[in-house]
């Protein structure tokens, strides 16, 4: 039991999980992770249009570091920096 709950510790100081619901294109949110050279996995689905919108859930896997990395690239070209 004690082992587990180490264990456990271990693997979320190493890997997250984030999830974002977004009106970005998925060629867009692919260009992007490319763009910051993030080693992020991503998985894409349709999720519920917002008032006709089409919008997507993604989900980022990866390392603190990575995904941060990644989210800032993303926040920084939709900004238009």
């Amino acid at each position: 039991m004690e082992f587990e709950r180490y264990f456990k510790a271990i693997l979320l100081t190493f890997f997250m999980r984030r999830k974002l619901i977004t009106a970005i294109p998925p060629e867009e949110i692919l260009k992007i992770k490319e763009g910051s050279k993030a080693r992020v996995d991503i998985k894409i689905r349709e999720a519920d249009a917002y008032f006709g919108m089409p919008r997507w859930e993604i989900i980022i896997d990866g390392s603190n570091e990575e995904i941060e990395k990644f989210m800032n690239v993303l926040m920084k070209s939709r900004a238009g920096g």
